[in-house]
């Protein structure tokens, strides 16, 4: 899972970024929500507007998850890891955090299967001076720890007022890339190099180009269905292809009131009773997996989930 933090200031235009990147790269991510507050706005419009994309939103409220919940925030990106295991999880932060704090709580957490992408911060044009002199550290610290700078909502200022801005921001962050053009003049190959860059700037692999020639897996935990007919529906979809080339598959999990164990091999499946089973759990092997697709037949979708910290003050 490679993780890429979205930062910048209230109102700076995160959550319209996070949708654009949806849209214009196609891939498959989760979305981590740091709420300003206890209501979960921003993750509802996220939910109403990238329906297009393979996109799930977890919410986490009453909490900052760069300071008084970063215990909570770390569990709450491992859950992801070990039970969504998305390509890619977009991080957006609270307005009002600071955007160091959260690359090292997550340094903390790393291993091979959670890499550290290079993180963007969004600035809104507009408001640079005023925030710049009201809450210097909070708002240049976000900008100075950022790899890559977007400016927003600027898309009608002359080109003297722009370049003004890049040399301000230049002063603050004199190593990052700064973009006072809109970002949605961006090139296709330049999303997708936000979510390939490495925290350490390095290019990275696109986790779906080994799987056209070697076989992936792809697991997953709590899985449940609501009736016995929708597991062999799917299993013979399954073996249709239409979640991708899968040679090896099994599980078990809750089916309605049965407990069902199911294996498929050889494009044949083979469904059998139970009489408990602790957790639902099932294994996909194959190249050109839809981990998506194979989520929603699971009844785990990402986006009913709210993580709520047990600790933690609204920030």
């Amino acid at each position: 899972m490679k993780i890429l933090i979205v930062s910048g200031f209230l109102g700076a235009g995160k959550t319209t970024f996070i949708k654009t990147l949806a849209a214009r790269t196609g891939k498959e991510f989760a979305i981590l929500e740091n709420e300003y507050g206890a209501a979960g706005i921003d993750g509802d419009i996220l939910r109403q507007n990238v329906q297009e994309a393979d996109v799930n939103v977890w919410e986490m409220t009453e909490g900052c998850i760069c300071c008084s919940a970063k215990g909570d925030f770390a569990a709450s990106v491992l859950t992801i890891a070990n039970s969504v295991d998305p390509d890619y999880l977009v991080i957006e932060p609270t307005g009002v955090g600071m955007l160091g704090n959260v690359v090292r709580n997550l340094q903390k957490i790393q291993y091979e299967r959670i890499t550290l992408l290079a993180p963007v911060t969004i600035v809104d044009g507009n408001s640079f001076l005023r925030y710049s002199r009201e809450y210097p550290v909070l708002y240049q610290e976000q900008i100075a720890s950022a790899s890559a700078v977007f400016v927003s909502k600027m898309e009608n200022a002359q080109a003297e007022e722009k370049e003004v801005l890049r040399r301000e921001l230049e002063k603050i962050n004199p190593g990052g890339v700064l973009m006072t053009e809109h970002y949605s003049s961006l090139k296709k190959e330049q999303w997708e190099e936000l979510l390939s860059r490495g925290y350490d700037g390095r290019i990275l692999r696109d986790p779906s180009a080994e799987s056209e020639t070697l076989p992936d897996s792809f697991s997953l935990k709590g899985a449940a269905m609501d009736c016995p007919e929708r597991l062999f529906f799917l299993l013979e979809q399954l073996i249709r292809g239409c979640y991708g080339n899968i040679f090896r598959a099994k599980g078990s999990l809750p089916a309605g009131k049965q407990v069902l164990r199911f294996d498929v091999a050889d494009g044949r499946y083979l469904v059998t009773g139970e009489e408990s089973c602790a957790e639902g759990k099932a294994v996909f092997i194959g190249t050109e997996l839809q981990r998506q697709k194979l989520r929603e037949q699971f009844m785990i979708r990402a986006d009913r989930v709210k993580i709520r910290p047990s600790s933690g003050r609204s920030f």
